[in-house]
């Protein structure tokens, strides 16, 4: 039966329970999804998620729409056109849906409350176009009240984006979403009437609308439950997924993802930086062969090289194992490469630029095995080279070189030019030794060559390394002569690297040894005298500690009158075990462990003691090496020796070979001079041997002059020597300097002495050197002339009586 009725006051409140609850659930949809696409990144394109939104909202509004339609009550006899119900919803979609979604992307504040405001007509016109669907009834709109709910739809959905902290608040948005539609429904529906037939069946706890509603209610839940599940889930992947992307970018090795199924899945700038390739050449998808053929472009790869890296590429996915691998790319940088897999993903690969620290290592390396002054080998390397040819049985010789005179050049013309001659040096033997040769600088001045020559081969390419090191050098206008020794020692099966560095040095200390400027090979026997050597050394240092040594005098004579003039002493070595040892024997030993000035400053002051003892007249000639001349200890010890024993400096003589008057011959004049200044006379020692030269008679200011004993003894059959003889002679006396005789040995000797005027004589026919408390030393039976005999025997009496 038709009945008329106010729908505002017939409501079910079962169904608008429901309404309402639907109502909610789409709020919370839509502010969830609002909010979501609201903080998303700038310019986002158009997605499904804003699809679910423009839905949820929409569809939302439709399902409320109706169920509150069927509220009024459930036995209305109420039917819906199809199509127009459809339409409605399409209306809600449109009318709704989109305007939230240009909410999201609004870039300005009013943009958003527009949109805001048009999706709250939009609630209203689909109101309006559902009611139109209604069938078997007749509906009177009230204009006042349907106006007055569009109104409120509007203001209530523009006060969502009116206050920034509603905007980005969800529980906010839900629930205004939910007030603008009830308030649109209910406000525009308080005064429209409906007429129409009420159903008479009774009896029936639950009528058709109420179990349509309930199916709505429920079919709108699950879906919008499952369209926030997938929401959330789409939203969590995706943060998981930019948080990737951020750790991806933020490591600082270029990165690759490829997939089980050969596909590129992610990669980072770094590695697009890495391998030179635009954004633009690759993408996520591409199969390895279109992946690599981009970068292949860019790289400039050949086929051949993108053929083996795809093939290796294809067999890393297949195998899925890891590794780590350097690899040389074509542009010279070093490339640390790592794979790892990833359980039935696929595998990442990561690229790391290492050059810099291969660099870096190589110049590290380069530093431990190299000298950083010539760019040779250094003892480490020498050392592991040594060790390595040793291993492989292979025979090779050891070459030992040392630059003669190296400190000289230093002490003249400064280490810069030092340094710069080891330079030459090294760039000399570079050049001249074949390419299987190994060259190290051992420290200082000595160089060490591993060569496969041996034997006289080994010799030979030492004479030839002592020749051209020879040759003078030009350098900053000064030129210099160097030269070197080398020592030869050949590798045998039983020597270590330790035994065939040790008989290098021995061979090189027996080459400086013969004179320097030569090669020496290693010989046997060389290690005994070399440990002889070393024990006499020893026993040198232990007779300096505790007087090991003792002075013979040899008497000097005046050849006018025959009378003794003084006495040349001479040190001896009384060896515990050896007896008496020849200054000739350790004083080149002495000379060269360093030990000469000591025992010099014993001789000057023994000799000294034994002068004050002496005849008024008498003087003592003492003998200075080279190495002593150098020294400024020696007046230290002339005047402490003239000072401690009292005796005047004119009876001191101080000898000094032609030899010491070279080396450094301007420093020698020097102390010559200041010995000189304080009283002791300066005899020029063996003159007429080794590099005699009158310019020393001219520069250097002599008390006597020394002739060698080879040209007395020669003199009376060689008329060369004689010439000689009669020449120094002559020389002397227009210097106004005493001529002294060595080694006079027979009377017709000491005669032609007189004759030819020379000043002083000295030999065995004069007197042999004695030792006071001792046998004379290399006594003989060569007899003595009594003018001879006499004065000695009263200077050994003499002595005896000073020393008791």
């Amino acid at each position: 039966m038709p009945i008329f009725f106010n729908l505002h006051f017939q409501h079910s409140g079962y169904l608008v329970a429901v309404a309402v609850g639907i109502c909610l659930t789409a709020g919370w949809s839509v502010a969830l999804l609002a909010t979501e696409l609201a903080q998303a990144e700038e310019h986002e394109p158009i997605g499904w998620r804003h699809v679910a939104l423009a839905l949820a909202a929409g569809l939302g509004v439709w399902a409320t729409h109706f169920i509150a339609i069927l509220a009024y009550r459930p036995d209305l006899l109420l039917r819906y056109d199809a199509l127009t119900t459809i339409f409605s919803a399409i209306v809600g979609v449109v009318a709704v849906g989109l305007p939230i979604v240009a909410v999201t992307r609004a870039p300005t504040r009013r943009g958003r409350i527009a949109s805001a405001a048009v999706a709250g007509a939009g609630i209203w016109c689909m109101h309006a176009v559902g009611l139109t669907g209604m069938m078997d009834c007749a509906h009177f709109f009230s204009w006042q009240t349907n106006a007055a709910g569009l109104v409120l739809g509007m203001l209530v959905l523009s006060s969502w984006q009116g206050k920034p902290g509603w905007s980005r608040s969800r529980p906010a948005g839900c629930l205004l979403f939910a007030l603008a539609v009830t308030l649109t429904h209910f406000v525009s529906l308080s005064g429209d009437i409906v007429i129409a037939s009420v159903n008479e069946i009774k009896g029936r706890v639950l009528s058709p609308g109420l179990v349509a509603a309930c199916m709505t209610f429920a079919v709108s839940v699950t879906c919008l439950g499952s369209l926030l599940t997938f929401s959330r889930f789409k939203s969590t992947r995706e943060d998981e997924a930019r948080a990737l992307r951020a750790v991806m970018e933020s490591i600082s090795d270029g990165l690759v993802f490829i997939d089980r199924g050969g596909r590129l899945r992610h990669f980072n700038r770094r590695f697009l930086e890495l391998f030179d390739t635009p954004a633009d050449a690759i993408a996520p998808g591409l199969t390895i062969d279109a992946f690599l053929d981009a970068v292949a472009r860019h790289r400039d790869w050949t086929p051949d090289k993108r053929a083996l890296v795809g093939g290796a590429m294809k067999q890393w996915v297949a195998v899925d194992a890891g590794f780590d691998r350097e690899c040389d790319m074509e542009d010279g940088r070093t490339y640390q490469m790592r794979c790892r897999s990833v359980l039935r993903q696929g595998i990442v690969l990561t690229f790391n630029d290492v050059s810099a620290e291969r660099r870096a290592l190589g110049k590290l390396r380069h530093q431990a095995y190299h000298d950083p002054l010539t760019g040779l080998g250094n003892r480490r390397s020498l050392r592991e080279e040594k060790t390595a040819r040793i291993a492989t049985g292979v025979p090779f010789s050891l070459l030992l070189i040392d630059l003669d005179d190296f400190k000289r050049i230093n002490d003249a013309f400064g280490h810069a030019v030092g340094d710069r001659l080891l330079v030459h040096v090294a760039a000399e033997l570079s050049q001249m030794l074949p390419s299987d040769s190994f060259v190290a600088r051992m420290g200082g001045d000595e160089i060490a060559i591993i060569a496969v020559q041996t034997g006289d081969a080994a010799v030979a390419l030492a004479d030839a390394i002592v020749s051209r090191l020879s040759t003078p050098v030009d350098m900053d206008g000064r030129r210099l002569l160097p030269s070197c020794s080398i020592g030869i020692s050949c590798f045998a099966d039983d020597l270590t690297p330790e035994d065939l560095m040790k008989r290098a040095d021995m061979a090189l200390y027996e080459a400086k040894r013969l004179g320097r400027r030569r090669a020496q090979p290693y010989l046997p026997g060389l290690a005994e005298r070399l440990a002889e050597r070393q024990h006499m050394i020893d026993d040198l240092y232990d007779a300096v500690q505790h007087g090991g040594f003792a002075l013979a005098f040899q008497p000097v004579i005046q050849l006018s009158n025959g009378a003794t003039t003084g006495y040349e002493a001479l040190i001896r070595w009384n060896h515990r075990v050896r007896g008496w040892v020849a200054p000739d024997v350790f004083i080149p030993i002495a000379e060269e462990c360093g030990l000469i000035e000591e025992i010099g400053r014993w001789v000057i002051m023994d000799a000294c003691r034994q002068l004050a003892g002496w005849s008024p007249h008498l003087q003592v000639a003492i003998n200075i090496s080279a190495a002593q001349l150098k020294s400024e200890a020696l007046l230290q010890h002339l005047t402490q020796a003239i000072m401690v024993h009292g005796i005047a400096p004119e009876r001191i003589e101080v000898e000094i070979t032609e030899t010491a008057l070279i080396d450094d011959a301007a420093r020698t004049a020097a102390m010559v001079r200041r010995i000189r200044k304080i009283g002791i006379k300066v005899a020029l020692d063996d003159f007429g041997t080794g590099q005699s030269s009158l310019a020393h008679l001219r520069d250097f200011q002599f008390d006597r002059i020394k002739i060698d004993r080879s040209f007395v003894v020669r003199a009376g059959t060689d008329r060369q020597s004689m010439a000689v003889l009669r020449g120094t002679v002559s020389i002397g006396k227009e210097l106004g300097v005493l001529t002294h005789a060595e080694g006079v040995e027979t009377r017709e000797q000491l005669d032609l002495l007189r004759d030819i005027g020379c000043d002083a004589a000295q030999g065995y026919l004069v007197g042999r050197p004695i030792v006071p408390y001792h046998d004379p030393i290399d006594s003989g039976d060569l007899p003595l002339p009594e003018s001879v005999l006499r004065p000695i025997a009263a200077t050994l009496a003499k002595v005896r009586r000073i020393a008791a």
